[in-house]
């Protein structure tokens, strides 16, 4: 370190950085018992306005698909966009909440909170 400048992750605070496997990352997520699935089917139920508004529930290849009881309940795209989704499709009572290649993980969670 010629110059001596702090740039992010050398700072003079951090004495050391240090690499973690995927096996390990997992290991320390799974020991803090946090599961992002949860977090995300919850905020994606809140969007949809609630249990009681949820009729029917399935999936394809990336897209949470919801059939809901009343349309005017539902939030707006942004909202699932804030929460890690990449978009809302409407049409009518059918919605489909582009979750990516998680979608089966983000389904199982999400049966668990509307039963």
């Amino acid at each position: 370190m010629k110059l001596g400048l702090e740039t992010p992750g050398r700072e003079a605070d951090d004495a050391e950085s240090k690499l973690y496997s995927k096996q390990e990352f997992r290991e320390k997520q799974a020991a803090k018992g946090e599961n992002k699935y949860v977090i995300v089917a919850a905020a994606y139920l809140e969007g949809l306005g609630g249990k009681e508004n949820i009729i029917d529930v399935t999936n394809c290849a990336t897209r949470l698909r919801v059939s809901v009881k009343d349309v005017s309940l539902v939030k707006p795209d942004g909202f699932f966009k804030e929460k890690g989704a990449h978009g809302l499709v409407k049409n009518g009572t059918a919605l489909q909440i582009i979750v990516g290649l998680t979608v089966p993980k983000v389904r199982e969670e999400f049966e668990k909170l509307v039963r």
